[in-house]
């Protein structure tokens, strides 16, 4: 082997290297990205699921009336 050789082989190697390193760092990047694309979901669904949870006037802010034994209304949050 020539030391041209050698040296096309190193930089060959070299070159593989760096690609492979930037391989990983954009592999990286895109796992992190999804993790919270999915993050995101899996609270929106959450908060959509509390809100259907809730009844009407809590949504609205509304105050709940109740009668009482004796008939009177009564608020309750």
């Amino acid at each position: 082997m020539t030391s041209d050789e050698q040296r096309t082989n190193k930089e060959r190697t070299k070159n593989e290297q760096r690609t492979n390193k930037e391989r990983t760092k954009n592999e990286q990047r895109t796992n992190k990205e999804r993790t919270k694309n999915e993050q995101k979901t899996v609270r929106a669904a959450r908060a959509d699921k509390e809100k259907t949870n809730k009844k009407w006037y809590e949504l609205h802010e509304q105050i709940k009336k109740r009668r009482t034994k004796n008939g009177s209304s009564c608020t309750n949050r």
